[in-house]
């Protein structure tokens, strides 16, 4: 059901996107080449175990330049680092976290439109002891310009649930569980009033399928639904704070009805 143009579009909400291929042999997969590398890696970053049509897609190098294959992360111990000043690089980012013997991956991630730092970014560890110890460490420890927040980007760690509150820059483990399973809402605040639906959702549709969009420009703020509720999660953590045309746009848990038999959350 997947064809070159629909891959070409979702994976063109990252950057520019050269050619699309689907090669269908016994098991499905596509090569996606993009015009800047930096676009290629964040790709990664953001598709990888991302649903389309409800299967989970895996995204990684298909060959690097030099012909060494990129380690793959995908098992590794992740942290999402906040509160990132907006002159901190990628190689400031490795440089202060590779005092952690076993980080294999350092990155800032980066508005594709703009070009600018999107205030956050994730370190990837092979040790679990190091990622816990660069969070203990560097948590409050001041990056450049300002304290980074360090703490858990997968369901590894546990941390205390705070309300829904649309702006809030939280990690991934912490969104997902602000709501019930079956809500795939989310509230998009602080809109400006000239923004139309294909510029609302072209964001979103880098994270999953978006089902139904909700838009009262007039009134500065939308509902976008998700397909899934991890896919909205992820769309939240990701997208929170992003440039809407010119205005900082503020996501949180939109509401949902519950199916029929649904337990009392």
């Amino acid at each position: 059901r997947v064809t070159d143009t629909m891959l070409h579009e979702i994976f063109e909400t990252v950057g520019p996107v050269v050619s699309v291929k689907i090669v269908t042999a016994g098991v499905n997969y596509a090569f996606v080449e993009f015009a800047d590398q930096r676009n290629a890696e964040q790709a990664i970053h953001d598709m990888n175990g991302r649903k389309i049509f409800n299967y989970e897609i895996r995204a990684n190098w298909a060959q690097q330049s030099n012909n060494v294959a990129k380690e793959d992360t995908a098992n590794h111990f992740h942290v999402f680092v906040g509160d990132i000043a907006p002159e901190i690089t990628d190689e400031a980012l490795v440089q202060a976290f590779s005092v952690f013997g076993s980080m294999s991956e350092a990155h800032v991630m980066w508005d594709p439109v703009s070009g600018k730092s999107r205030g956050f970014g994730f370190v990837a560890f092979r040790d679990k002891t190091d990622a816990e110890q660069a969070i203990a460490t560097m948590n409050g420890e001041w990056l450049g310009s300002r304290a980074i927040r360090c703490n858990w980007a997968t369901q590894k760690g546990q941390t205390a649930t705070p309300a829904p509150q649309p702006g809030q820059q939280l990690p991934y483990e912490v969104v997902i569980h602000q709501t019930p399973a079956y809500v795939t809402s989310i509230y998009v605040g602080n809109l400006p009033p000239n923004v139309n639906q294909t510029e609302l959702v072209q964001p979103f549709q880098r994270f999953g399928y978006v089902q139904e969009v909700k838009l009262q420009a007039d009134r500065g703020f939308a509902f976008v639904k998700m397909d899934t509720h991890e896919n909205a999660a992820n769309a939240i953590v990701h997208l929170q704070n992003i440039n809407i045309n010119g205005n900082t746009a503020k996501l949180s848990w939109g509401k949902d009805r519950p199916p029929p038999g649904w337990q009392n959350y």
